[in-house]
């Protein structure tokens, strides 16, 4: 019949959603929805967009564990002090392992929101719950104050922003993950 056209489909909304942050910190929630012309399926996206209005530097990582009503003190011990597997993330800095390395979400990823600039989290819907209640956000000062350490700029994610696919999201394209799925997974 004819070339079929998709449309973009942008939904916006924006809302002040519970992350563990102060108040110079805005998180602005956007969806938007597109048509998948290789699975025929429609994909629904959510961005978490950190903006950093204040005049000290933020972090932000991803839980392992959903952040509930965790103390920002709890919160940087389990993420920075506690063992996953055989050390912890500063262990593992000072023990120069994350040098070549890539960075691991719940294990190694940190992101430096400096004054002014934004950072945002694109998440599949199916996912959006799952992360978060995974995301943390803290004045830089405490948490380095806490762990009595200054951290050094190359353990900061670079990008400014980050794309969580986790195990409820199912069309991963495989030229993205580099393997091909076999008929079990599908």
């Amino acid at each position: 019949m004819g070339t079929r056209f998709y449309i973009l489909i942008l939904l916006f909304m924006s809302s002040v959603i519970n992350l563990n942050a102060q108040n110079e910190i805005s998180v602005d929630t956007t969806s938007f929805c597109y048509l998948n012309g290789i699975t025929q399926q429609a994909q629904a996206i959510y961005e978490y967009r950190i903006t950093n209005n204040s005049s000290e530097d933020y972090l932000t990582w991803v839980s392992l564990a959903p952040i509930n009503n965790k103390s920002d003190i709890e919160l940087v011990h389990e993420y920075f002090k506690s063992r996953k597997g055989d050390f912890n993330f500063i262990e593992m800095m000072y023990e120069n392992l994350l040098d070549k390395r890539p960075i691991s979400i719940g294990f190694s990823f940190v992101k430096n929101i400096t004054v002014g600039k934004t950072f945002s989290y694109f998440i599949d819907k199916a996912d959006a719950k799952f992360y978060k209640e995974r995301i943390v956000i803290l004045k830089k000062k405490d948490v380095e104050q806490y762990l009595r350490m200054q951290i050094d700029e190359k353990y900061f994610f670079k990008s400014s922003c980050i794309y969580l696919i986790g195990k409820n999201s199912s069309n991963i394209d495989s030229s993205v993950t580099g393997r091909q799925s076999t008929q079990q997974e599908k």
